[in-house]
């Protein structure tokens, strides 16, 4: 799923039933580095979490899923938080085929490519600033929107930096997190688990993708996991 430099991957998106939840275009930047490109890991992760959603979403799947789309429209939304969201493309996914609100966060120099994705993918195209030519800076207080097409979720983009207690307020509580290969430049593998550990609670669930890695820090990341966490589970070949 990478392409080349400052390109649009567009994907079509269906629910866990089918259901055709509209195109997902996403836009990559070459200057942002590997955050502005999209990733075979973020793509495995959105299909697979997509497909676990009667597992982190079990009322709206076992009950409101059912129903007609305006009923089914008033449930509450699951919140989802995806950390190292670089262009977006996993959280976006899930966001289009699920009820949820997904919070899309990365450092700050990858602020503005989330909301640009957010915008394109979730404002009606009268109302977004890239049909206007406004900036999408000065819009950014109003970026929860719902889509105008088949979408069942919300999205929305933040900085949130790990290690940083005082971001983690945009966040407070969270059903979901998610992270595409998060764990790819791990420098402080007991930072990012004590971040997850912070950021979750008592029935969060965590869905991680990556690559498998034997190094050392890899493997220290694993064994903080599992000494902070009730259950962690690996599941091979997605």
């Amino acid at each position: 799923y990478k392409l080349a430099s400052d390109s649009i991957a567009v994907k079509r998106g269906n629910d866990n039933g089918g259901q055709n939840c509209g195109n997902l275009i996403i836009e990559q930047r070459k200057s942002l580095g590997k955050g502005g490109f999209c990733w075979d890991a973020a793509f495995c992760l959105g299909e697979f979490v997509i497909q676990k959603e009667s597992e982190w979403n079990p009322d709206y799947y076992n009950y409101y899923s059912n129903l007609d789309d305006a009923t089914a429209s008033t449930a509450k939304k699951t919140n989802v938080l995806e950390l190292g969201a670089g262009t977006g493309l996993c959280g976006l996914m899930i966001a289009k085929a699920t009820n949820s609100h997904v919070l899309l966060t990365d450092l700050p120099e990858l602020l503005n490519l989330m909301e640009s994705n957010v915008v394109r993918n979730y404002c009606h195209p009268r109302d977004s600033p890239l049909f206007k030519n406004e900036k999408v800076e000065e819009l950014r207080d109003d970026l929860i929107t719902t889509s105008s097409e088949n979408a069942k979720g919300t999205a929305s983009a933040h900085v949130l930096r790990w290690g940083t207690p005082d971001d983690y307020t945009i966040a407070p509580s969270n059903d979901v997190i998610i992270g595409a290969d998060i764990v790819a430049s791990l420098y402080d593998p007991i930072a990012l688990a004590q971040t997850l550990y912070d950021l979750s609670g008592p029935t969060t669930k965590i869905y991680i993708s990556s690559k498998s890695r034997l190094d050392r820090p890899h493997e220290l990341f694993w064994e903080e996991m599992e000494r902070l966490f009730h259950r962690v589970e690996k599941v091979f070949n997605i």
